[in-house]
């Protein structure tokens, strides 16, 4: 059980990142974008889909790694609906092809490149508050059942089973857009990291 006052310090370093990630979105798209964290859960791996209520759907998700003092990643989670809307909103019409699947190669251009302004702050606030370094690995792109992604995103490491949940929405334009940032670090570490909140 994570005690209240942890939870709340999470929280904070979710809304500083979201408050980040909003910034650069907005420069790179020349437009308001709002994005909010409205809670924050720490989960077990296999609770997730559940908890964010994309259990049985195939989803997109965006993700980065990092090492350092600790290891994991950061995975930004789309439903299908979400991600295309969002890259439509970037690509403003430029994309006129039929996907293949689920998204064009021009959509997930664009979902990876949001993908990485999403994670990004979530490294960077987690490492500067806990005062550790991490280098970032390069975004990657994945659309899949939500297991799959996360087992991806780990790159391997079977030994992750712990999630930090920050539920967020964006919205831009007129369009509101569901996304769960998911902070998937050493659970080894857990304690730790946790202490230095």
């Amino acid at each position: 059980m994570v005690e209240l006052n942890v939870l709340e310090s999470i929280k904070e370093m979710g809304d500083r990142s979201a408050s980040l990630a909003m910034e650069s979105l907005s420069g790179m798209l020349g437009m308001e974008v709002v994005m909010d964290v409205s809670t924050v859960s720490v989960e077990a791996i296999e609770r997730i889909p559940s908890a964010i209520g994309l259990s049985d759907e195939h989803i997109v998700g965006a993700y980065a790694g990092f090492s350092g003092e600790v290891s994991g990643s950061v995975l930004t989670v789309l439903s299908i609906e979400s991600a295309r809307k969002l890259a439509d909103i970037l690509l403003a019409g430029m994309d006129d092809e039929e996907p293949l699947e689920y998204l064009t190669e021009m959509q997930e251009s664009a979902i990876l490149e949001v993908g990485n302004i999403l994670t990004s702050p979530f490294i960077d606030v987690w490492a500067d508050t806990v005062s550790i370094e991490l280098t970032q690995s390069p975004p990657s792109i994945a659309c899949d059942l939500l297991h799959s992604v996360i087992d991806r995103s780990l790159d391997g490491r079977a030994e992750n089973n712990i999630a930090i949940a920050f539920n967020s929405a964006l919205h831009v334009v007129d369009q509101d857009i569901d996304c769960n940032i998911l902070l998937l670090p050493d659970p080894d570490k857990m304690e730790m990291l946790f202490n230095r909140l």
